[in-house]
């Protein structure tokens, strides 16, 4: 397994529905200001004769295609005359123009019929020093299921130079000045995919219902995206933040939004927030009340990026950049089953966005009396929050912070956003469960209780109940 595709941070369960609460237009976004890029593609040749960022997934068992495709034109900056404000409320003007050329990654269904209408854009996180589909990798189960498009854009300087050092043949003309200029590149890439010419990426089929996202150092800017472009751009309908700080990112130069920054309210617009466990005290001062458009999801013993994510993601890395290293970190790494849950979000969302149904509110994760990390339980699992049965029904503390680097490397400087799994003894799992039968029923009764409060797919409770069908608990004699 190789990953030096990791590290990607820069910085009650109720109704699903609220009585009386005006739903969300299920109206795809008025178009606004933004400029329609030149479109060329599907992209081939190359060094390597594939994109970088590459799916890991067999797409065509699935009857998915994936293309790359080149969007250039001209785009903007945005400033404000006057500071930006911690409630959101920017008001911003576009700044210069300079052209740019980058590049999106576009999964759809080859069978028109079996897309839903709804594509997921995810803005490409570029913390590791390359474009990373973090997003795709956490939820590509309810993607393909249910017959999403995805598209990754590399909206960052960063992401660009990667590629032209990967592949200087394939990817040498694209350009941007900085980033400063993401933000409308960004609302381009969403412009051209509202295409339904000859020349469109998604190849004939009708995009309804576009959904932006962005995990991590790409959340921040998502954050300041909302605040400050999408209510002029008009281009997405509904946003999934995923793994957000405190603040978002820099506007341009050094116009640089208050910690905290809220998301601001007056955006008819559905924004999911989803933080795990790691990231729930960075956020802690930027936490807001639900409220018609938005919805805020802290899922207990989760980790900033888990073990199953970077085994998937190392797969991808290995084709891309086979020189890379494994972290080593002092503690096994977060086990918890994040995905699920994420599933759960992106079907959520778009429900939220095509027919106005809220999505179930959260409790919020506790917080120590210190104020320095998640209240925990006698076993150092955390309190609060959206409850998987893997803490309902604990055998193993699982714990979004508390992992280090074992070495020196670089890369191994990154295990802290890994979480950590302490896996219980034998004596603990044989006082708590005498049976495995036992377990199971402790297990599926969590497991059914958290589909009954809207945070996990019934096609994923049966993945949850198959694994723990096959678990060894109570541990085997000896």
């Amino acid at each position: 397994m190789v990953v030096a595709v990791t590290a990607f941070m820069a910085t009650g369960a109720g109704s699903a529905s609220a009585a009386g609460a005006p739903a969300a237009s299920s109206k795809s976004a008025t178009p606004g200001a933004v400029a329609s890029p030149t479109v060329s593609g599907p992209v081939t040749g190359g060094t390597h004769g594939f994109p970088f960022t590459s799916s890991a997934v067999d797409l065509r068992s699935h009857g998915y295609a994936e293309r790359e495709y080149f969007f250039s034109g001209t785009a903007h900056t945005f400033t404000s005359d006057q500071p930006l404000s911690g409630d959101g409320r920017w008001q911003v003007r576009k700044g210069s123009p300079a052209p740019y050329k980058s590049r999106m990654v576009v999964r759809a269904p080859i069978d028109p019929k079996k897309f839903n209408g709804t594509v997921v854009v995810e803005w490409l996180n570029v913390t590791a020093g390359r474009d990373i589909d973090v997003d795709w990798n956490y939820g590509h189960n309810q993607l393909l299921r249910d017959g999403f498009a995805y598209v990754g854009v590399t909206a960052q300087i960063v992401g660009l130079n990667a590629l032209t050092a990967w592949d200087p043949e394939r990817y040498g003309s694209l350009t941007s000045p900085s980033d400063d200029y993401s933000y409308d590149i960004f609302s381009q890439a969403g412009q051209a995919l509202r295409s339904t010419g000859p020349g469109s990426p998604l190849r004939g089929l009708r995009a309804r219902h576009l959904l932006a996202d962005g995990e991590s150092q790409s959340a921040g800017r998502m954050t300041t995206y909302v605040n400050a472009v999408a209510p002029s751009a008009k281009v997405y309908d509904g946003y999934l933040i995923h793994s957000n700080g405190a603040a978002g990112a820099a506007l341009s130069g050094t116009l640089r939004p208050p910690a905290p920054t809220f998301l601001r309210t007056d955006l008819p617009r559905p924004v999911l927030n989803f933080e795990t466990e790691t990231d729930v005290l960075g956020h802690l001062p930027a936490r807001q009340p639900d409220d018609r458009f938005h919805r805020l999801w802290e899922v207990a013993g989760t980790a900033h990026v888990d073990d199953d994510i970077l085994v998937f993601m190392g797969y991808q890395g290995h084709r891309q950049t086979p020189q890379s290293v494994d972290p080593a970190c002092t503690s096994q790494r977060n086990t918890a089953p994040q995905s699920y849950v994420f599933d759960t979000a992106f079907a959520a969302l778009r429900n939220w966005v095509v027919s106005g149904k809220l999505p179930p509110t959260a409790p919020r994760m506790q917080i120590n009396a210190e104020g320095t990390d998640v209240a925990r339980d006698g076993f150092g699992n955390g309190l609060g929050g959206i409850r998987l049965p893997q803490l309902e029904v604990p055998t193993a503390t699982l714990s979004g912070v508390g992992n280090t680097a074992a070495d020196a490397s670089p890369i191994s400087a990154f295990c802290r956003l890994f979480g950590k799994t302490v896996p219980f003894d034998a004596a603990t799992l044989a006082k708590l469960y005498p049976t495995h039968s036992a377990y199971m029923r402790a297990f599926t009764a969590a497991t059914r209780k958290l589909v009954a409060q809207g945070f996990l797919l019934p096609a994923d409770e049966r993945a949850f109940l198959f694994d723990a069908e096959q678990a060894p608990v109570p541990a085997p004699a000896g």
